[in-house]
């Protein structure tokens, strides 16, 4: 079963980094403002955030990280283009690993490391990430959080203009 939501997830993440048709994409979020703001985002389930971005990506919505985006937030970077996020002197990024939940009637969830799930995550980062992820000590088993705060948050993201936060 394990072998077989690894599978999913997988397959979910690459369709995700392939742009879908826009007829075929219903997108269901609003923001009220010319982008949508991230600002404090504890992550969840992947496949939820890759549908999400997709969306948001296949939409041209623009993004600006305005606070936390931690775990699965940060694919965000993989998946909308470069020029479509921009990041406050606010945003902060936290990287780990990914986790794989099995449950199961009348028992108590299991937690694993889903070191599958964990390196596609990984490679869906641009190359300036996981080079400095890797300097950071990432090697693919990392429960504790890499945290990439204030300027190194804008090596990796362009800075915002007052014409995004408007």
């Amino acid at each position: 079963m394990k072998a077989l939501i690894n599978a999913l997830a997988g397959v979910l993440l690459l369709c995700a980094l392939t742009p879908a048709s826009a007829k075929d994409v219903p997108v269901q979020f609003t923001s009220g403002r010319a982008a949508t703001f991230i600002t404090d985002d504890p992550g969840g389930i992947i496949t939820d955030f890759v549908k999400k971005y997709s969306d948001m990506r296949d939409a041209g919505t623009n993004v600006v990280i305005d606070g936390e985006c931690a775990s699965a937030c940060t694919i965000v970077l993989g998946i909308l283009r470069p020029e479509k996020v921009c990041a406050t002197p606010d945003a902060s990024l936290g990287f780990h690993s990914a986790t794989a939940i099995t449950r199961e009637d009348g028992k108590a969830p299991v937690f694993e490391h889903a070191a599958e799930i964990s390196k596609l995550i990984f490679n869906s980062y641009p190359g300036e990430v996981r080079a400095w992820l890797t300097k950071q000590g990432w090697n693919g088993d990392n429960p504790t959080v890499i945290w990439a705060r204030g300027g190194q948050v804008r090596k990796f993201i362009r800075p915002c203009t007052a014409a995004d936060l408007s």
